[in-house]
């Protein structure tokens, strides 16, 4: 199924103004397949141009996926994600489909296939786009010298290991992982917290195998199954991480009072995943519990101080080695 049925409920070339109108009349996150670039009247058309050749090149070296050009204005929260809502920001041009297309193959090296362009006319004659990036069989793809990957929501410049996996026709599956906060619980003398685990793997025809992942949480004790762990469990029992097939559960942590008040309430939580095809990941969140308001979590964002989810250990931080490796000797 095209990206362009999965997102929008129909295919790119039978999409209408109205569509998208009412697609952003409630609040959309970026993802891993869909990116929006607005058109705000400041700013120079030629940076504009380019931060969209950007992403549809980061598209191609990913999973493939979707860019509204004309989306209304981004917003990102402290967590770094980045949505869009409102009124969309159509802009006076003399591309059309076939010109943009042509643009793109010039300028994104090797030669891009698999793109299609949908050009939508406001009342005004003012035009968005919308472009359908097929991930492609052809990778690596660079823009301007710099080769582009989509990483959870995030066009970034692709690792040197990435590029050299991409050279060989090493295709790797993309997996993504994420912790919420479910419930907060008070026994005796410990905060309990309890949390959700989940483990997606999205590329629809390439599964990883010897799958692990790892939960280091600072205070506190990790409960799992009845099982306790101080603070660090590590699971490499999942030969198999499949589309469709994710792995989900749940885990306690259980925070002596006095452990967190020495820590002014705060509550650190890294898992750490990968698996024999794809690169190791990081997400990592810090919460605060001054208010230990108590029972089911609707959003954990009244907690949530920090939050950095599906990162390459390379971007986790600007550390050098040996500083990463001291900090975790420390941790």
């Amino acid at each position: 199924m095209k990206y362009s049925q999965i997102i929008f409920g129909k295919d790119l070339y039978d999409l209408e103004y109205n569509d998208i109108v009412q697609f952003f009349n409630e609040e959309k996150e970026e993802t891993l397949n869909l990116e929006f670039k607005s058109y705000p009247p400041q700013g120079n058309h030629n940076d504009k141009e380019n931060a969209v050749f950007k992403a549809i090149c980061g598209l191609l070296n990913s999973e493939g996926g979707i860019v509204v050009w004309g989306a209304p204005v981004e917003t990102r929260d402290a967590q770094g994600n980045t949505s869009a809502a409102g009124a969309l920001t159509p802009f006076s041009t003399t591309l059309d489909r076939d010109r943009l297309i042509n643009k793109v193959s010039s300028v994104v090296v090797s030669l891009a296939i698999g793109i299609r362009v949908q050009k939508l006319d406001d009342p005004n004659g003012n035009s968005i786009f919308i472009i359908e990036v097929e991930k492609s069989n052809f990778k690596p793809h660079q823009f301007k010298d710099k080769y582009y990957i989509r990483l959870d929501g995030q066009t970034k410049v692709a690792p040197h290991y990435l590029i050299s996996a991409m050279m060989k026709s090493v295709d790797f599956p993309v997996v993504r992982g994420h912790i919420r906060l479910k419930n907060v619980d008070l026994q005796g003398n410990n905060v309990i917290l309890t949390f959700r685990k989940l483990l997606f793997n999205t590329s629809e025809f390439n599964n990883d195998i010897n799958f692990f992942y790892r939960i280091v949480a600072i205070p506190g004790v990790i409960n799992i199954g009845g099982d306790a762990y101080q603070g660090d469990y590590t699971n490499d029992s999942l030969k198999i991480m499949s589309h469709g097939r994710p792995s989900m559960s749940e885990f306690r942590l259980i925070i002596p009072s006095n452990a967190l008040l020495a820590r002014n309430s705060e509550v650190d939580i890294v898992i750490n995943f990968g698996g024999e095809k794809s690169p190791s990941k990081v997400s990592t969140y810090k919460y605060s519990f001054t208010n230990l308001n108590l029972g089911e979590v609707a959003n954990e964002n009244i907690f949530l101080v920090e939050k950095n989810e599906n990162s390459l250990p390379s971007d986790a931080n600007n550390k050098s080695s040996d500083e990463s490796i001291n900090e975790l000797l420390d941790f």
